[in-house]
């Protein structure tokens, strides 16, 4: 065993909080450990994409490039770095840019959450510009589950009601024409963002479901008469659940309908058991936020999107 440097104990200062957080971390959080030992394994592998900066000997910062197939011009970048070494960001930068360019990769790309933002270094002051902003979030409670969500819409039903207007079950109408034509109606509603928000399909994304996948027992219609005029599809997911569709006839909006739909989407997750209904969205798309904070979801911190050239 050969011989280490000697072991000195003294008094913690503020400046050792940082190293401090993550000897904690090490030591308390079971993830921290699981996320260590992933890494070991993907630095011990060839061209694993990561990269890290040193300041008198001591690791100060950690990059990493992510070149995804389905996006064939952005390499996606990771920069980690101590809050004493943002410095080093620049320099950290340059070296996965060059790695992106020799890659064919023309463009850099970073998703960052807001809440995370002061960690990073200035993004801005690296040549990076906003793209566009996501949410995410969904219907659960600090445990996780639906069980005990709970949002009263009787007496928006009943408006609704009033107005002619009535809600079904989906599963009998899963391959009803009328649902095709209702969402090429509305599909170029969909806010799109490239290169990670891509347009909407040319085709209601029901054909390439499965039963498995498409959770068709817990959709719902909404009709004006015998008009089809609203359509609310979960899809599972590795999150138990997500709303994969959600339109309504654009002559029938802002009368309450989405977040009618919405609500017995949610009702039926609920009594099926499924622990949580997952959303996400653009924060352009006010109209679909606005559902969810009607009906009690959970909106997480914005995932913002920046892009530089390679």
């Amino acid at each position: 065993m050969s011989d280490l440097p000697p072991f000195h104990v003294r008094p913690a200062q503020p400046a050792d909080a940082f190293l401090a957080a993550l000897l904690l971390g090490a030591t308390g959080e079971p993830h921290f450990h699981t996320t260590a030992q992933k890494l070991a394994e993907r630095f011990a592998a060839p061209a694993h994409g990561y990269v890290v900066g040193e300041t008198a000997g001591q690791v100060t910062g950690l990059g990493s490039l992510w070149l995804p197939e389905f996006h064939p011009d952005h390499a996606w970048v990771g920069l980690h770095l101590h809050p004493d070494h943002h410095a080093g960001a620049a320099a950290l930068l340059d070296f996965l840019a060059l790695q992106a360019r020799a890659a064919g990769r023309s463009h850099l790309w970073a998703s960052v959450r807001e809440d995370y933002l002061p960690t990073w270094p200035d993004l801005p002051a690296l040549g990076f510009r906003e793209v566009h902003r996501t949410f995410g979030g969904g219907f659960h409670l600090s445990d996780g589950h639906l069980r005990d969500w709970q949002a009263n819409t009787a007496r928006l039903e009943a408006a609704l009601t009033r107005q002619g207007h009535h809600l079904t079950p989906a599963a009998s109408f899963q391959h009803d024409a009328r649902l095709t034509e209702l969402y090429a109606l509305t599909r170029h509603d969909k806010v799109t963002a490239p290169p990670t928000i891509d347009p909407a399909a040319e085709s209601l994304p029901t054909e390439n479901l499965t039963d498995e996948d498409a959770l068709w027992n817990a959709a719902w219609l909404a009709w004006h008469g015998e008009t089809l005029v609203g359509l609310a599809l979960p899809e599972r997911s590795r999150l138990g659940a997500w709303n994969a569709v959600l339109v309504v006839h654009p002559e029938h909006r802002r009368q309450g309908l989405a977040t009618a739909l919405l609500a017995r989407v949610v009702r039926s997750l609920q009594a099926g058991g499924l622990p949580f209904l997952n959303v996400a969205g653009s924060k352009r798309d006010a109209a679909y936020l606005g559902v969810l904070r009607r009906l009690g979801a959970n909106i997480e911190p914005d995932w913002i999107a920046w892009e530089r050239g390679a």
